[in-house]
């Protein structure tokens, strides 16, 4: 059976299964036919390709909403001062001026995104464009990887701020690589998948090398404090279930692509630190769909992974009329995105219902991180909404992509 014959097999399984759930549920009828969503979502793609995509296929994580063009200067006058700098100046940490690297923070992140939507797509469709702008994706993050192997620090992913190498990483940054990247994994050519192998061991190697933690430290922390932030000591007794799903699926990858027990070892050390641990109450965005996958790469310990789902899946479900969130506003879409995989493993809860009313409410006009008139409520002491305003005034790649990656893993599972 071709990949695009079980897709079509997975969406009447899944119209069968949404039916049974709706009637228990009570969730509300669709306002949009999938015909409608899925010319939404087209409309979505065409923007992002011919306004917003960079060169080498880099997706910033803020453009200006009044013409897609990235950030000046002029446009973060007065601005609030970012709490992860701790009180430092930017030069201090040598790191881009901000409007440069807010505008690029997450772009490894909406790569990787665009990516597993892409990925999703060729698998509805089997169209060769399709699968020419999910290679481009690939090749966008083999680009970003390139940019550290050039300076010695071969697997370490930094933030490409401007298009080029920067001193900066975070584990969140990983986790949503290594998603598009297993996404990408079903539908790779011979040549790309020879690749994404070299990549997802080289990266997975470096974290072991480094402890999990980035040489450079994370903008005001050094790689001491965040350590001791993140581990707290030898024993690692501060280490959670939510961060070991950061690093536990590039491990598990790079132990399927190499065969190298090394990466097996290194997931017992994981373990070691969390087993017995109580699953957070609630949970981010991540611990919707990254449990997700370690459902497949490890099902002996779905209880865990089953709990952190649904725990983050309860705590992120207000879902405003708009489809923003009242915090993370067109963030939401993660949200949906997360619903999309995580619905497989939870026959009787209704995740995609949420879903869908997330894609069909949110929009380009609120694909935002900082909702207009507001301030986030991670603003710091003092700061006022006219100094976080600027943020509102930007498309957010985040948002955008991940609602793409929703939607399009979504139609590929059958659930619209």
């Amino acid at each position: 059976m071709s990949d695009l014959q079980t897709g079509i097999s997975r969406r009447m399984a899944a119209r069968a299964l949404a039916g049974m759930m709706g009637g228990l549920s009570g969730s509300a009828a669709p306002d949009m036919t999938n015909a409608e969503l899925e010319k939404k979502a087209r409309r979505i793609e065409h923007l992002l390709e011919t306004r917003i995509v960079q060169r080498h296929g880099l997706i910033p994580m803020f453009v200006r909403a009044s013409d897609y063009k990235l950030p000046i200067a002029e446009d973060y006058k007065g601005a609030y001062r970012h709490r992860h700098l701790k009180g430092k100046s930017e030069e201090q940490l040598g790191m881009a001026p901000m409007h440069v690297w807010r505008a690029w923070e997450n772009t490894a992140t909406d790569v990787a995104y665009y990516l597993a939507a892409t990925a999703y797509k060729y698998r509805c469709t089997g169209d060769p464009r399709d699968l020419a702008i999910s290679r481009r994706g690939f090749a966008a993050l083999k680009y970003i990887f390139g940019l550290t192997a050039a300076k010695g620090e071969t697997g370490r992913l930094c933030k490409p701020y401007g298009g080029v190498w920067s001193n900066q990483s975070s584990g969140d940054q990983t986790q949503c690589v290594l998603w598009g990247l297993a996404a990408y994994r079903a539908i790779a050519p011979p040549a790309d998948l020879a690749e994404w192998n070299r990549i997802v061991k080289e990266a997975a190697g470096y974290n072991i090398k480094t402890g999990y933690i980035d040489p450079h430290g994370y903008f005001g922390w050094t790689q001491e404090t965040l350590r001791d932030a993140i581990f707290g000591d030898d024993k690692w007794s501060k280490a959670s279930w939510s961060y070991a799903t950061v690093f536990l699926p590039p491990l598990y990858l790079a132990w399927q692509a190499t065969g190298d027990e090394r990466f097996l070892q290194a997931t017992r050390r994981w373990y070691e630190a969390c087993d017995g641990k109580q699953v957070q109450e609630g949970g981010a965005h991540r611990d919707i769909y990254l449990p997700s996958l370690m459902m497949e790469m490890d099902p002996g310990r779905h209880r865990v992974w089953r709990s952190m789902m649904l725990n983050a899946f309860r705590k992120n479900s207000e879902i405003l009329p708009d489809g923003t969130q009242p915090n993370h506003v067109g963030r939401s879409a993660i949200v949906a995105m997360g619903s999309a995989s995580a619905q497989r493993w939870f026959p009787d809860v209704d995740m995609t219902s949420l879903g869908r009313r997330i894609l069909e409410k949110l929009d380009v006009d609120t694909f935002r991180f900082v909702r207009p008139g507001t301030k986030p409520p991670w603003a710091g002491a003092g700061e006022t909404v006219e100094q976080w305003a600027v943020e509102s005034k930007f498309v957010d790649g985040d948002s955008l992509t991940a609602w793409l990656a929703a939607f399009w893993e979504g139609r590929w599972r059958g659930y619209w």
